[in-house]
C-alpha cells in the first residue's frame, strides 16, 4: 500500500474519533509522510548506484593493461571459476628465424608441420616448402608424392621426366623437365601433388634451346623458368644467355630476362621481383666435393650482377637466409652475414628452408 493512501486512511480514522482535527496533527502527519517518501527514494537511488558499480568495476579492472579476463567455465568443468590458464606455443624450429621461416629439412629429417616435429625419412625425399608433402623419386623416371611419414601415396603419371623436379612456392604442384626422342621434343610437366596427374607443355627448342633443361618457378607460382643455353667448346661447357619464362597453365612464353644463370627455386626471387640469386644449374659443380661456389645476385631488369656468397632464399626485400655448415645464416641484400642460428643439423648435411 502506498504511503499516501495509508496516511489518508489514518487521518480518516482519527477524524472519526475527533470532532475536528487539530492543525498541528495534520501538519505533523504531512511532514512525516514527506520524510518517509524521501527515505524510500534515497534507498532506491543507493541500490541503483551499487548495481552500476557491480557492472562497471570489473570492466574497468579487466581493461587495464596486463590484466587478462578469465574465460567462462565450460559446463561441467571442475576448474574453479576465474582461474587463469596460459597456452605457450611450441616452436617448429630452434632459435626462431626471421619472418617466421622454418627449417623444413636437415639431413634425413623432415619437418612435419602439423605436429612441429622432425621425422626421419629413410628414402631421401624432397619436401614441399609448405604443408606436409614429400616427393620421393625411386628412379630417374619414377616419382611419387607422400606425406612425411610415407602415408597417402600418390604415383606421378609417367611422362618422360628427366628426373629433376621443383616444388611450387605453395607446395601444391611440381614442375619437371620432359624429353621425347621420336619426334624429338623438349618441354616441362606440371604435376598436381594431390592427384599425380601431369599437364604436359612442349616448347620451341629451336627458339628456346637448353642444355640440362632444368625448370623451376617464379616466386608468384604463375610462371615457369628455364635457362636458355647454347653449348660451346664441346658438350662439357655451356653458356647461359638469359632466362625464359612460360605461363604455368598454358605453356606460352611470357617474358625473357637478361639473367645469365639459373635460380635454384621460387624463393631465389626477391618479393618485389627486382633481384634474383642464381648460379649453375642443378647437377653442375665448380668447387671441391661437388659443391657450387659461383653465385650472383642479379638485377632482373638490367642483368647487372654482383658476386653473392651463397645460394639463398629471400625472406623480405632486404633479408635473406641460407643453410650451411649446420646452421642458418641471415644475410643482407649485399651478402653480409648478420646472424647465425644453430638448428641441430650435422655440418655436412643439407639444410632446406621454407616460409611460415
Amino acid at each position: 500500500m502506498r504511503f499516501e493512501e495509508l496516511l489518508h486512511e489514518t487521518i480518516d480514522e482519527m477524524s472519526g474519533e475527533l470532532r475536528g482535527p487539530s492543525a498541528g496533527l495534520a501538519a505533523r502527519s504531512m511532514v512525516e509522510g514527506r520524510r518517509i517518501r524521501r527515505n524510500r527514494r534515497l534507498a532506491v537511488a543507493g541500490g541503483a548506484v551499487l548495481a552500476v558499480i557491480a557492472v562497471v568495476l570489473p570492466w574497468a579492472v579487466l581493461s587495464r593493461p596486463g590484466v587478462v579476463a578469465p574465460p567462462p567455465a565450460a559446463a561441467g568443468s571442475s576448474r574453479p571459476q576465474g582461474q587463469l590458464t596460459t597456452q605457450v606455443p611450441t616452436p617448429t624450429t630452434p632459435g626462431g628465424l626471421p619472418g617466421g621461416w622454418v627449417v623444413i629439412e636437415k639431413g634425413d629429417q623432415v619437418l612435419e608441420r602439423s605436429s612441429g616435429r622432425y621425422i626421419s625419412v629413410r628414402n631421401q625425399g624432397q619436401p614441399a616448402p609448405t604443408g606436409d608433402r614429400l616427393l620421393v623419386t625411386p628412379g630417374p623416371s619414377e616419382a611419387k608424392v607422400t606425406d612425411v611419414r610415407g602415408g597417402h601415396p600418390v604415383t606421378v603419371e609417367p611422362a618422360g621426366f628427366i628426373g629433376t623436379y621443383s616444388w611450387s612456392p605453395t607446395g601444391d604442384r611440381l614442375v619437371g623437365g620432359l624429353t621425347r626422342k621420336d619426334p624429338f621434343k623438349v618441354g616441362f610437366g606440371v604435376i598436381d601433388a594431390r592427384t599425380g596427374k601431369v599437364r604436359t607443355q612442349w616448347i620451341d627448342a629451336d627458339r628456346y634451346p637448353c642444355s640440362r633443361c632444368f625448370f623451376t618457378w617464379a616466386r608468384d607460382g604463375k610462371e615457369i623458368v628455364m635457362a636458355v643455353a647454347y653449348r660451346s667448346e664441346g658438350a662439357a661447357l655451356e653458356q647461359v644467355t638469359g632466362l625464359q619464362l612460360f605461363n604455368a597453365e598454358t605453356g606460352e612464353p611470357t617474358r625473357s630476362l637478361p639473367v645469365t644463370a639459373m635460380p635454384a627455386g621460387p624463393f631465389a626471387w626477391s618479393p618485389d621481383g627486382r633481384y634474383v640469386v642464381a648460379g649453375p644449374e642443378p647437377g653442375e659443380s665448380d668447387g671441391p666435393n661437388g659443391t657450387t661456389t659461383n653465385w650472383w645476385r642479379f638485377d632482373v631488369l638490367t642483368g647487372q650482377r654482383v658476386e653473392f656468397p651463397f645460394a639463398a632464399v629471400w625472406v623480405s626485400d632486404d633479408v635473406l637466409l641460407t643453410g650451411r655448415d649446420g646452421e642458418v645464416r641471415t644475410l643482407t641484400r649485399d651478402g653480409t652475414v648478420t646472424r647465425t642460428t644453430a638448428v641441430g643439423a650435422p655440418s655436412d648435411r643439407t639444410i632446406t628452408l621454407g616460409p611460415p
